[in-house]
């Protein structure tokens, strides 16, 4: 048996995390001596080195208390869940790098907006005919169609452009719904072709535009490639009643669900 002192240089933790650990009930000493003092066991060398392990790779106590009192199948999939998550952290630390080493003083031309919440949209299909100006009679359409079918929509319209013909555009109108938009939708029969979408975590380059900005396309594509940024989707963009100006949502990561 080792006292807490041979036990911290044995494993590289000191004294005052082992003590931590214990107090959260995650690393107990195998025994305790009448005077008090804690004795620990060469068999919780490993699982001492493992709890400091995951701390340092950012897994929270409640989570490691979880995986000690797990099976192995359960631990496999916690650490699966927590590399996924790993790997978001660093993707979102690259994309605040790539942003920082694009913005220069002055007006930014690119922003980054996140949606921390999984989204659920209802989409609808149109076809604006050219020239288009605006989508806002699109959303004012689709409006009606949703409250008819006993559906409150949240917040500002969504666009998402699917095609772009000779004579129109063909497009879809998102409007969100509430947290358990099934429930409201089940029982009600939604506007002919619509469809409902879950949309995960998501991270963007936002730009905003107007409808005289004939070359926004383009100043899109230089901003995504001067910021060093891919899309990991479709865009999007947000309309605002009364309004001569939109935004621009290009998705640079998102989260998965689950």
């Amino acid at each position: 048996m080792m006292s807490i002192a041979d036990f911290a240089e044995r494993t590289g933790i000191v004294p005052s995390a082992l003590r931590f650990y214990e107090s959260k009930g995650i690393l107990v000493p195998a025994e305790r001596q009448a005077n008090g003092y804690r004795t620990y066991g060469d068999h919780q060398i490993h699982e001492a080195k493992l709890v400091n392990s995951l701390r340092q790779a950012g897994i929270s106590l409640n989570d490691i208390r979880g995986f000690l009192e797990s099976d192995e199948e359960t631990r496999s999939r916690l650490l699966e869940r927590w590399r996924r998550e790993a790997e978001a952290r660093i993707l979102s630390v690259q994309i605040a790098s790539q942003y920082l080493n694009g913005m220069e003083p002055g007006p930014g031309s690119l922003h980054l907006v996140r949606w921390d919440e999984p989204l659920t949209l209802l989409w609808q299909p149109y076809e604006v005919h050219k020239p288009v100006h605006s989508y806002s009679l699109a959303c004012e359409h689709a409006l009606p169609q949703l409250r008819q079918a006993g559906i409150r929509p949240q917040g500002t319209g969504l666009i998402r452009v699917l095609d772009s013909r000779e004579s129109s555009v063909l497009i879809e109108v998102g409007y969100q719904l509430g947290r358990d938009p099934n429930a409201k939708c089940r029982s009600q029969s939604l506007p002919p072709e619509a469809y409902l979408e879950t949309l995960p975590p998501t991270l963007f380059v936002s730009v905003d535009s107007s409808w005289e900005d004939i070359f926004i396309c383009m100043r899109t594509i230089r901003f995504l490639e001067k910021f060093g940024f891919k899309p990991s989707g479709k865009r999007i963009e947000r309309h605002f009643e009364d309004s001569d100006s939109f935004e621009i949502l290009i998705p640079v990561m998102q989260s998965t669900m689950g």
